[in-house]
């Protein structure tokens, strides 16, 4: 149903695993060299908001059965770029899925890096790169209901846990047409307008200190189905005797995998919120709210009743496979439905 977001399919991108550490009479391992992630950024100052340049990140790992693995920066395997295979005397043969055919000189391989030659100049390969802390972008479709009809955005998502530099956290869409994403207590998101909902691959780029890393994410047109806003009946009220206590009622949305969040934040500032659970199932479309309610944050208690706040449901449909109580699932998103209301807590 989605996406991928894909690193390695791309020319020129060999790495190996563990070997020796002595690099005099330096002779490959092959026994050893499987099941390493192996990472070449070419991302730098001059290339990272184009979108046709292909200097991305790339990350691959090889396979013992001869595959080569395009692994994506959730560690998570996302296609076979190609095949491998050992022709003695430090030379890897490389085909890579594209027909694109290259030999390569291994001229050192530790723990920690892979020095390669393929005859136009040398490549070094590390292990994960220090400022690549739980690195994340998700691209899924957004919708949103304007003039009571649900209308389609491409939304973004990227977060880490090193700090990223404002103004340089882009989506590219294509050459013309870039995002600058905004920080929303250190996770940056942003959306664009489309013409139509298509398969399709954003490069996501950013600077972390003094570092560029540009990279893939790919996502298919799998989207919930245009609705109206009546047809959710979103409702929510005071329970009687009790003030501090809303009870929300809705419908349950079409889909495959699909999950559901609610938050409450200040009016016009997403990023100050007050309350915001995790996923969870439909359970007849009846949610409590109060200073009680579990939830990843709940300030509810602090609600000034002089100001004004908020009140959203989220319907999320994950990517296939992927559990909603997943430490990844927030960041394997395909498609999501915005609904809001005024907040009646504090009033």
């Amino acid at each position: 149903m989605k996406k991928l977001g894909m690193l390695g399919l791309i020319v020129g991108s060999l790495w190996l695993g563990s070997c020796s550490d002595d690099d005099k009479d330096f002779m490959l391992d092959v026994n050893r060299m499987t099941g390493v992630d192996w990472y070449y950024n070419r991302t730098t100052s001059k290339n990272y908001s184009s979108f046709s340049d292909e200097n991305v990140l790339e990350i691959n790992r090889f396979d013992k059965s001869g595959e080569i693995k395009g692994v994506d920066l959730r560690g998570v395997i996302d296609s076979v770029a190609g095949t491998w295979r050992d022709e003695g005397e430090n030379i890897l043969a490389v085909d890579w899925k594209n027909g694109n055919a290259e030999t390569w000189t291994v001229e050192n391989c530790t723990s920690k890096k892979l020095v390669v030659n393929n005859g136009w100049g040398e490549r070094e390969y590390i292990t994960k790169p220090s400022y690549l802390e739980n690195l994340i972008g998700d691209a899924f479709w957004v919708n949103k209901f304007v003039d009571g009809v649900s209308k389609t955005q491409l939304g973004f998502r990227i977060s880490n846990d090193r700090s990223m530099r404002a103004g340089y956290v882009l989506a590219l869409l294509s050459d013309d047409e870039s995002v600058k994403l905004k920080n929303y207590n250190n996770v940056w998101k942003g959306e664009a307008d489309i013409s139509r909902v298509e398969d399709r691959r954003i490069r996501f780029s950013c600077r972390i200190g003094s570092d560029y890393v540009k990279f893939d994410e790919f996502i298919t047109a799998d989207n919930f189905p245009s609705m109206r806003l009546t047809d959710i009946d979103f409702t929510s009220s005071i329970k009687a005797g009790y003030p501090n206590q809303l009870e929300i009622e809705w419908n349950k949305f079409e889909g495959e995998n699909v999950y559901y969040k609610m938050e409450v934040y200040s009016k016009d500032n997403e990023a100050d919120v007050y309350f915001e659970s995790g996923l969870f199932s439909y359970d007849n479309g009846k949610y409590t709210l109060n200073e009680s309610t579990i939830g990843k944050i709940n300030k509810l208690n602090k609600i000034d009743s002089k100001k004004e706040y908020t009140l959203r449901l989220t319907a999320v449909m994950l990517e296939p496979g992927v559990a909603s109580n997943s430490v990844i699932a927030e960041s394997r998103i395909q498609a999501v439905v915005y609904v809001t209301d005024k907040c009646l807590l504090g009033r």
